[in-house]
């Protein structure tokens, strides 16, 4: 029995080092996720964490934005993000303006074309400094990203033209 003692001790120094390593290890969700983050990248979006609307509870999910060709004079700042229930007084459907900043009425028609393009675990939609965003939870994978992708390649410049700002003629000058 004595000469079993430092086999055991040894089997129980290797699980002691060991253990710890595993759990570094991504799962299979998480490198899928990694996957999908990558893949985006290399379509030429850029991927933020952002918190999801409060209507879908606390937590965050990735955003995925598609950065403005021209970012001068653009009105941005607004978000559409989706909530609990569908009613008619949103702007399309369980889809509503986030903090009732609204983009320009020019812009709604693209807006809504993108909303029917979107994958169903999309949560809201951005317009801000870094491009036009679509936040979604990941769930939908590879055919929710083509989606997004998609969507976004295809509204993202006829939004950008409806949300730019027209410039304000001096006085005299013309």
């Amino acid at each position: 029995m004595a000469s079993w003692i430092p086999i055991f001790a040894i089997i129980f120094a290797v699980v002691l080092v060991i253990g710890p390593v595993m759990w570094l290890k991504p799962s299979a969700r998480e490198r899928k996720l990694a996957e999908l983050r990558q893949s985006a990248a290399t379509a030429g979006l850029k991927v933020q964490m952002q918190p999801l609307p409060e209507a879908l509870g606390k937590g965050t999910a990735a955003t995925y934005f598609s950065q403005w060709r021209n970012p001068r004079r653009l009105s941005t700042g607004w978000g559409l993000e989706l909530k609990r229930v569908e009613h008619e007084m949103n702007f399309a459907g369980r889809w509503d303006w986030r903090n009732g900043r609204t983009a320009p009425e020019a812009a709604r028609p693209a807006l809504k074309e993108l909303i029917a393009m979107l994958p169903a675990d999309a949560t809201a939609i951005f317009a801000n400094d870094s491009g036009l965003g679509v936040q979604w939870r990941e769930r939908s994978g590879d055919a929710g990203l083509a989606a997004v992708t998609q969507g976004l390649a295809e509204q993202r410049p006829l939004i950008e033209e409806a949300i730019r700002q027209v410039a304000r003629t001096e006085p005299g000058l013309g």
